[in-house]
């Protein structure tokens, strides 16, 4: 993807100059959101898989880490992915596989089950999060977008 938006503005100029009723304002901060979205992603992406990671994966053990006792209802897990319960199952099996959680029933209902993440779990973001935080910095100050 080039990383210049010149192209995109010259382009939108270029109809406005056409048009008198173009939106230009509009549709440039339209396209400019969806260049910096496209860009974001892009460094993103690679920023997980070098850690050896997807987006689903890595926002899953986000939400378990940041629930109180690092626990939630595989429901609750698919609402806060916006993903469905199947999904939400494979995520689980993903990484129970790599044994970032656990499966445990509730204390107080045994039908209840509850992700509860594990240390490994925790060790693993201690380790990726300085890095990605690291990247970001650098994504932001630096103008790599």
């Amino acid at each position: 993807m080039d990383s210049s938006f010149t192209p995109i503005e010259q382009m939108l100029k270029f109809r406005a100059s056409r048009h008198e009723d173009f939106p230009f304002q509009e549709i440039l901060l339209t396209r400019l959101c969806m260049h910096m979205q496209g860009k974001l992603l892009e460094n993103r992406n690679k920023m997980l898989k070098a850690q050896g990671i997807n987006e689903t994966l890595f926002m899953a053990l986000i939400t378990l880490e940041s629930q109180e006792n690092h626990s939630i209802q595989p429901s609750e897990l698919s609402c806060a992915l916006g993903s469905s319960r199947t999904n939400a199952t494979r995520i689980a099996d993903e990484l129970e596989k790599r044994g970032w959680i656990e499966r445990r029933e509730s204390d107080n209902d045994r039908r209840c089950l509850h992700l509860q993440l594990t240390e490994k779990g925790h060790q693993f973001l201690r380790e990726v999060l300085p890095p990605q935080h690291n990247c970001l910095h650098q994504l932001w100050c630096c103008g790599q977008i």
